[in-house]
């Protein structure tokens, strides 16, 4: 009675130990829930922030697909200087040893008014192509969600290990501090002290070993998260109440089909094998006359258009003569003066307007066009294979977790069957050796078994928590 109160209130002791501990961690530190792990991994995971990327680089695609059936609109305008011989801009007539400027503007349109329905057919497929990215980015998270939530469990799983081998470890030392004055007293032998000193040396080893694995655990959660680690930084134990280990009344295949019509990667490789039918026809497009309509307007200036200023003088100029050889006469306007004509009186004299109709027929290009349309079928094809494989993979995925968590069911009732076995061994193990009779070799056998069973149950409940999360992500249930 007087060693069983002092174990009890040794592991009194070790619990207000283990509390204060987490309070001061609390204090100095982050704690983080399942929840919190799960959205700041999903905020810092640098392959779902580049699968984002990509949906925004298929966004602008998208749009600029819609705005390829606009007409595009360019404007030009040209400056230049001409020195010796040149072409005259307004008579069109060479001159030599000249120096001039002219200025040329122009603003021209087109529109692709058919090309074999292919800028439609574009568009349609850059919205699919932004679809199954979408899918991609869900996918991504859905697998960072699912690892994220199996370090989470790895951590909470260390923990109660360490936990438990810290309560051993005090029980074991109240042992050999028994056996220290036992053996002071003559009332027990060295061997016997040394063989309980040396178990509890294993177990302090057990503890250490156990701490780096809960260490190593942390650190995996904070790299799935991308922090930094700190050893200050604590996750949150779930509510007990929370742990769900129901049989499952659904089957494997059941579960397949519920879970087909939400699976992103499916939906993404049924979106893409829908862009490969609709890249093939924009293949076939090739072939097509294409219909373009164009207009423009241009205009220009040169300092060779002048104009008189002043007063005219008006006088009479042969211009040639009539079919009787008599002299022809014309008025022939002059001025004393003249100027360069003006921008704007030039701009709006030399206006010229222009609209056309361009009909284009492919009729060989290199065998490029046959070329495109192979390929493109030969895509769909990989497309449509690609679909059936990603369905076939899902499909092994659900069945292999189906078939996991009621491996790990099985396991976890056979390891609380073992547990309680070992506890109630160990218990009577205890008493048997603290009255003198059961030796040091046996009380270590089955203490040490009981910790073997102790880990075990610990290993298959949070294996059986993970695979029944699996299972339920399957079945659209949040993780958290």
């Amino acid at each position: 009675m007087k060693t069983s109160s002092i174990v009890l209130g040794c592991k009194l002791t070790v619990f207000t130990l283990i509390f204060s501990l987490q309070i001061h961690a609390q204090v100095q530190g982050q704690v983080y829930t399942l929840q919190q792990c799960v959205d700041i991994a999903l905020k810092n995971n640098i392959n779902v922030k580049q699968r984002e990327l990509n949906l925004n680089t298929a966004q602008a695609d998208r749009f600029q697909s819609k705005m390829a059936a606009l007409p595009n609109l360019n404007a030009q305008v040209n400056n230049n200087y001409n020195t010796g011989f040149a072409i005259n801009p307004i008579t069109n007539s060479t001159q030599r040893d000249v120096t001039f400027r002219s200025n040329n503007f122009s603003l021209n349109s087109s529109v692709t008014l058919f090309n074999g329905f292919q800028t439609t057919n574009n568009i349609r497929l850059q919205q699919k192509t932004t679809k199954s990215i979408e899918f991609d980015v869900a996918a991504a998270k859905n697998t960072l969600g699912l690892q994220v939530a199996n370090a989470f469990m790895q951590v909470l799983l260390n923990k109660e290990i360490v936990e438990a081998r810290v309560l051993q470890s005090a029980a074991t030392k109240e042992q050999l501090y028994r056996q220290q004055k036992l053996y002071d007293l003559g009332a027990s032998s060295r061997l016997k002290f040394l063989q309980v000193k040396s178990q509890y040396a294993n177990e302090g080893s057990q503890l250490v070993q156990a701490q780096t694995l809960l260490d190593q655990a942390y650190l995996t959660l904070w790299q799935l998260m991308n922090i930094e680690p700190d050893t200050a930084n604590k996750v949150v134990k779930p509510d007990s109440s929370q742990f769900t280990f129901d049989k499952e009344s659904r089957t494997a295949a059941q579960i397949y089909e519920e879970f087909l019509s939400r699976s992103p990667e499916v939906k993404a490789a049924k979106v893409r094998a829908e862009s490969a039918r609709i890249a093939y026809t924009m293949a076939l497009g090739g072939r097509s006359p294409r219909i373009l309509m164009s207009g423009g307007l241009n205009s220009f200036y040169s300092t060779q258009s002048t104009r008189g200023v002043g007063s005219p003088n008006t006088s009479l100029t042969q211009i040639g003569v009539d079919s009787f050889g008599v002299p022809v006469y014309a008025p022939f306007i002059r001025y004393s003066e003249t100027e360069v004509t003006p921008f704007s009186d030039q701009f709006d004299r030399n206006l010229g307007k222009s609209i056309g109709f361009t009909l284009s027929l492919p009729l060989f290009n290199a065998w490029q066009v046959n070329t495109n349309i192979q390929k493109q079928r030969i895509n769909q094809m990989s497309a449509d294979l690609n679909k059936k494989q990603t369905e076939l993979d899902v499909y092994k995925n659900v069945n292999q977790a189906y078939l996991d968590f009621q491996s790990a069911q099985k396991r976890y009732a056979a390891s609380n069957d073992n547990f309680d076995a070992n506890k109630e061994s160990l218990s009577l193990a205890e008493t048997q050796f603290t009255l003198g009779a059961l030796n040091t070799t046996d009380y270590i056998t089955v203490k040490n078994q009981y910790l073997q069973a102790e880990t075990s149950l610990l290993q298959a409940k949070y294996e059986l928590l993970f695979r029944r999360k699996v299972l339920d992500f399957y079945l659209g249930k949040p993780l958290y």
